[in-house]
């Protein structure tokens, strides 16, 4: 009866053993995307925008309405999401901005670093296999002490 334990215990051993093996470079194969620009891999041309969200703000010091917005892009394609912020500042008061890409599973994140235009930059994808991301989108306006502040939901 040991001997039939042993040999369930060993085989049991064996198939957890095989299963980690081979789920270890599918999940690998998963990530491929993790890092790479939505533009130069094509990933974007089948993108969309799933979740959009805009923070506005009146600067009384400098009498105007600007705005940050967050975009979550998503490609069925690729299954990768990644982020981009569009501010809408006048660029002789405009001071900064920026973005970041975030998986939920891991909490692994990218900062945007593709300028498209003139006040819109991309963050690098994230594989969303089996998890959600979302985006988050900040900007300045000349020295106003406020930050504008977005953050999307999660597909």
């Amino acid at each position: 009866m040991r001997a039939l334990k042993s040999i369930g215990v060993a085989a049991l051993a064996l198939a957890a053993g095989t299963t980690l093996v081979f789920t270890g470079p599918a999940d690998a194969a998963n990530r491929q995307w993790d890092g790479k620009d939505p533009i130069y891999t094509g990933c974007a041309s089948t993108g969309r925008i799933v979740h959009k969200k805009t923070d506005k703000y009146y600067s009384s010091r400098y009498h105007q309405h600007v705005s940050v917005t967050a975009s979550l892009w998503y490609s069925r394609g690729c299954r990768t999401v990644w982020a981009m912020v569009d501010a809408n500042v006048p660029t002789d008061k405009w001071t900064g901005k920026g973005c970041n890409i975030w998986r939920n599973s891991d909490m692994k994140h990218y900062t945007c670093n593709h300028t498209t235009g003139t006040q819109e930059e991309l963050s690098p994808m994230l594989n969303d296999k089996n998890t959600t991301g979302f985006a988050t989108a900040w900007s300045y306006i000349g020295d106003d002490p406020h930050e504008m502040y977005a953050r999307t939901g999660s597909y």
